[in-house]
């Protein structure tokens, strides 16, 4: 009994000391918080549906709503829609108000053009992006423009593929956020969404203070169980997906693999395929640096996507990377890039918008 009682008395003083600790710096957690409530419900409505939507620092204190998946390029009455998904490669016409005009010029005939791109989307992503645009928006484009990056490879089969969840008839269900990930940053927003709820939660300090340990104990616990997992299992596919294992794609590629991306892109395209109301489909692919100047990285998504288009007739692949083969549209591939070597500067990237919008005028 006196034993028992010295550890009760020991839990006891080292709860208090913790209690304490997080009741003075309670503050200091919630500095990275989004700041308005709408905007963290909008998060926390749509984390179990799919991996993240999207984030910069600056929503954290601007109501978004709609803007977090996808915005207007131009929005004038009419049906008439033009919508375009993909990666940081079409979330760069947001970037840039040089692109957004040209859009504007070489699409008059479109009524409403949408852009949906979001960093790191992948086909998984856009599949359930656009089930999400049709009925949570009401937005039915008559064209689909479809950017498929080079890390997609990466992206599918390190961060999504673990968590796509499908229904009886074999289509993609959720793709939810990862709960106590690894990885930080845009792909953490649990953390964030959590941390929000709690401050913005009506009750007192002592209770906010409390749910605070709440969530620290309970991360602490998952964190350690895929720490464990993944010594006892080296094949485990809790990984953590950092730039230099996505990028390894594009240098090893299994046939398995291959395949699966063969398979999850197919099932997009077929998707499309049989709304009525898409009338076209175009699916783009560029080349990174490192793969036009040297031969480190023989995998090319580009080749992926000709083998999931096979079925379907409404899409038109506009593969850069046979493009460049025949002809330069961008002048030195030395100076065109930015130092990530993956992303175009300004100049070139509306060179290759130029160069895209010419097959969707015809």
């Amino acid at each position: 009994m006196q034993k028992i009682l010295i550890v009760i008395i020991s839990s006891f003083i080292s709860y208090i000391f913790v209690f304490s600790f997080f009741f003075f710096t309670l503050e200091t957690n919630f500095e990275k918080n989004f700041k308005i409530k709408e905007t963290t419900n909008y998060y926390k409505k749509y984390f179990d549906v799919i991996e993240h939507i999207r984030y910069k620092e600056k929503f954290r204190f601007e109501k978004k709503s709609n803007e977090l998946i996808f915005n207007y390029i131009k929005k004038d009455t009419g049906n008439k829609i033009i919508l375009f998904q993909g990666d940081s490669w079409m979330h760069h016409i947001n970037k840039y108000s040089s692109s957004q005009k040209l859009l504007k010029a070489k699409l008059k005939n479109f009524e409403k053009i949408i852009n949906a791109g979001t960093t790191s989307y992948s086909p998984s992503l856009m599949h359930k992006q656009f089930k999400i645009l049709e009925n949570d928006f009401n937005i039915f484009p008559n064209t689909v423009v479809i950017y498929i990056d080079q890390t997609d490879m990466g992206d599918e089969l390190c961060r999504y593929r673990r968590l796509i969840s499908y229904d009886q008839k074999g289509d993609i269900l959720n793709i939810p956020g990862e709960k106590f990930p690894y990885y930080r940053d845009v792909f953490n927003l649990h953390e964030k969404i959590s941390y929000s709820l709690i401050e913005q939660n009506e009750v007192s300090k002592v209770l906010k203070t409390q749910m605070l340990i709440n969530y620290k104990v309970k991360k602490s616990f998952f964190r350690l169980k895929k720490r464990f997992i993944s010594i006892l299992d080296k094949n485990t596919e809790l990984t953590k997906c950092t730039w230099k294992t996505i990028e390894n794609y594009k240098s090893e590629l299994s046939a398995d693999d291959r395949q699966y991306l063969i398979n999850l892109i197919e099932k997009y395209f077929l998707y499309l395929n049989d709304k009525d109301f898409v009338k076209q489909i175009f699916v783009i692919t560029h080349p990174h640096k490192l793969q036009l100047v040297s031969d480190n990285q023989p995998n090319d998504i580009s080749d992926i996507v000709t083998f999931s288009i096979k079925k379907i007739p409404k899409i038109k692949h506009i593969n850069f990377s046979r493009i460049l083969k025949k002809e330069n549209i961008y002048g030195e591939f030395e100076n065109i890039w930015k130092d990530d070597l993956v992303h175009l500067k300004e100049k070139n990237y509306n060179l290759f918008l130029t160069r895209l919008l010419e097959f969707i005028e015809k």
